[in-house]
């Protein structure tokens, strides 16, 4: 039984989108369940995602909650940790959610038996018996991610820092060097020449 709002169509609308079904794409489910059931879902630039991770969860937010790249609702900031933060434009309802770190039986076997497989001249049958302990080990978590309460999965925290502006369409100016257009905000001026961080770097 799947916690509320986890339905086997949300599963599906978020693997199609992502292209296999995964951990982490679960993980991103909860978070994007979550974060229509508390926000709404993205009309134009009305919700805006930052996400602090590059894993396979943030397919979900973008399928489920309509917060992407290209619309300038969905925002990267590099940290390495399992957390997304959401803002509401028309009242600036804000929420940081990160995502708790689990432990148990079930996980610590899950890495003892991924260093068991990783071992070379591993026989072909004691291969198979780990890959099937591990598949079904890894459905478990999976069923865990999607059953549990919300508060066992993530903690729910203010945003760390203030709603990012709206996107902003700006003009494209040719490298110097390069000839290729670039967007005014990312040329380099180096030595009275506009150029693009790629060949400033060179």
């Amino acid at each position: 039984m799947y916690a509320q709002g986890i339905t086997q169509d949300i599963i599906d609308r978020a693997k199609a989108f992502h292209g296999h079904w995964c951990g982490g794409l679960a993980l991103g489910i909860r978070a994007a369940v979550w974060a229509v059931e508390n926000f709404g879902t993205a009309a134009d630039e009305e919700v805006v995602a930052v996400t602090e991770t590059d894993m396979c969860g943030v397919d979900a937010i973008q399928a489920l909650v309509g917060c992407t790249l290209g619309k300038g609702n969905l925002l990267f900031r590099d940290t390495g940790k399992i957390a997304f933060t959401f803002y509401r434009r028309r009242d600036g309802k804000q929420r940081r959610i990160v995502a708790k770190l689990r432990g148990g039986e079930v996980k610590s076997r899950i890495l003892g038996l991924r260093e068991e497989l990783a071992a070379e001249g591993l026989p072909a049958e004691t291969r198979r018996r780990l890959d099937e302990e591990l598949a079904e080990l890894r459905k478990k978590d999976l069923e865990f991610v999607l059953s549990a309460p919300f508060e066992e999965i993530f903690d729910i925290k203010p945003a760390l820092h203030d709603m990012p502006g709206m996107a902003q369409r700006l003009p494209t100016i040719l490298c110097e060097n390069c000839g290729e257009g670039v967007m005014s905000s990312r040329i380099v001026e180096q030595d009275g020449r506009q150029l693009c961080m790629d060949c400033a770097e060179k």
